[in-house]
């Protein structure tokens, strides 16, 4: 089947559904998926991005290519940050079937406990760690088995990494000499302490939401996907979401929806959508000449995201940028080809570190994401370095900083402005710093110490604490990680309820990392997963 081109119904392509879903990231994937379960029920789900069907998407060793390509990521740019020194930062989402679950580095992280318990302490009812457990363990078939916490009969494959670098396990063995708890499975509830990542591949291939999900669907016959068709807005009767008004081929095309339409384009998109559908700060939509449906300043407010700064070591053994010869690289790519290991087969993240800094009315806590490679982090990604070092991205969690977006104008087209804003709050500096020193004390344990023969960065001459704020207010970026903004909640600045419909309006639904109150503590891509599954549950209920 061409899946650019949809299902046809009979003669004539069906041009209205019973929920259209937009978005095929990491919560729409699911719901449209999980919908079409339902033979009584038809979907469509809308995708901007074009076909998965790609060997850069399907090895991971190539995921870092993915980046910057404008086939397969939007290549977002933040406007000047003047919290960081006026950085810029590139904002990597995919603009492909799948979404960025297509185009990550496929760690597979549950948020901790206390996330989604103070999820619920907010007001958001059932969103504790006990009512989403379930749903973890529904959308999951773990490697490990199933057991009280894991699940393994759902559509997500989640497997251990299969070639880890002889010096992850060092940085795991001197992360645990220097006081942190091993733990075996980092997605059994447990939290602080180190461990091995798990990840979204089956036999060493990616496995993006869409091809877990999507996929199967598309066997179907009540299931239709639209690739490159771009949302412009909602439409509604009387505040009742009746349908979507699409861009495609340069033309507009209305689906109707009959019960509903389920807004998952992302952090970006989806507040972008709403406040092109007239949901959004009144003041802001009437400036574009936009008229005010629903005023709900809350919509593109509360944008967080991990704020992380490199920690660069030159060691003694070959590490993964050092795979640069023509024959290595073939050598790699067939050794993935046949036996779904090696490098190719490998997870930029290897090992994981979460350090909490809970004291008074400090809540930051952060983890490390150690990678047995070196590079650096341009405006269109990563870059390798030339020479053998590992890199230990330390990153802030529970971060009080937050950022918004501000609507450019009435085109669809035409990008919102993203403000990160990652240090209006001083302690997520701090915890850098914090963090930082930390690392300085694991590179000196063993047996990680015998290895290590340089710190690149920050470099050993920034020794005290104002010296590596200004390193860390000079570097930082967020890893990617963006989240927030059209947050579930009680509040005046709350856009969605407990059941992830939009205030204001009736059968219109958000479920994906915008509407998380704050952002996990861990990469996004599980919660959004864990998100589709309940919204899918609720609307096939009701």
């Amino acid at each position: 089947m061409d899946w650019s081109q949809g299902r046809r119904f009979g003669a004539r392509v069906q041009s209205e559904f019973d929920y259209i879903v937009v978005g095929s990231g990491s919560g729409g994937s699911v719901v449209a998926s999980r919908l079409s379960e339902d033979p009584n029920l038809s979907v469509l789900l809308v995708e901007a991005g074009g076909s998965d069907k790609s060997l850069k998407i399907a090895m991971p060793g190539l995921a870092s290519s993915l980046f910057g390509d404008p086939k397969y990521d939007w290549c977002f740019t933040a406007e000047s940050d003047q919290t960081r020194a006026g950085q810029r930062d590139y904002m990597p989402r995919g603009k492909v079937l799948g979404g960025t679950s297509a185009i990550n580095a496929m760690c597979f992280l549950r948020g901790s406990i206390e996330d989604f318990d103070d999820w619920a302490s907010l007001g958001n009812e059932d969103w504790d760690y006990r009512s989403v457990l379930p749903y973890f363990r529904k959308l999951e078939s773990y490697e490990g088995g199933e057991n009280v916490t894991r699940g393994n009969t759902g559509p997500q494959p989640v497997s251990f990494l299969r070639s880890a670098h002889p010096m992850s396990k060092i940085f795991l063995d001197a992360s645990v000499r220097h006081g942190a708890k091993h733990i075996p499975d980092l997605n059994s509830g447990e939290y602080e302490g180190a461990g091995f990542p798990q990840v979204s591949q089956l036999k060493g291939s990616r496995y993006s939401a869409a091809r877990s999900y999507v996929w199967p669907a598309t066997k179907r016959r009540n299931f239709r996907l639209l690739l490159q068709t771009q949302v412009r807005r909602v439409l509604f009767e009387n505040r009742r979401a009746t349908g979507v008004e699409v861009i495609r081929g340069g033309r507009r095309t209305i689906f109707k929806a009959r019960k509903g339409v389920v807004l998952s384009g992302g952090v970006f998109g989806s507040p972008h959508i709403l406040m092109l559908s007239g949901i959004g700060p009144a003041e802001q939509l009437r400036r574009v000449g936009i008229d005010v449906l629903v005023d709900a300043p809350g919509v593109g407010r509360n944008l967080q995201d991990h704020a992380g700064t490199r920690h660069v070591v030159r060691v003694d053994t070959r590490t993964l940028n050092m795979i640069i010869g023509p024959m290595e690289k073939l050598a790699a790519g067939l050794r993935w080809l046949f036996l779904g290991q090696g490098p190719a087969a490998s997870s930029m993240t290897q090992v994981v570190l979460t350090r909490k800094l809970d004291s008074g009315n400090q809540l930051s806590r952060f983890q490390v994401l150690f990678t047995p490679g070196a590079y650096d982090l341009g405006p269109n990604g990563p870059r390798f370095l030339d020479r053998p070092a590992v890199t230990a991205i330390v990153n802030v969690h529970r971060p009080y900083s937050s950022g918004h977006l501000e609507l450019a104008s009435a085109d669809a087209r035409e990008p919102l402005k993203i403000h990160p804003n990652l240090f209006a709050d001083e302690r997520d500096a701090d915890t850098l710093v914090a963090g930082h020193k930390i690392l300085r004390e694991i590179f000196d344990t063993e047996p990680l110490r015998a290895r290590a023969i340089e710190e690149l960065r920050p470099g050993v001459s920034l020794q005290s604490d104002d010296a590596l704020k200004a390193f860390v207010k000079e570097t930082a970026k967020g890893i990617f990680h963006p989240a927030g903004t059209c947050k579930m909640g009680t509040d005046p600045f709350a856009v969605v309820g407990s059941r992830l419909s939009v205030y204001g309006v009736q059968n219109l639904y958000v479920a994906d990392a915008s509407v998380m109150p704050f952002v996990v503590s861990a990469n996004l891509s599980a919660t959004c997963m864990m998100i589709g599954e309940r919204l899918a549950e609720w609307l096939k209920a009701a």
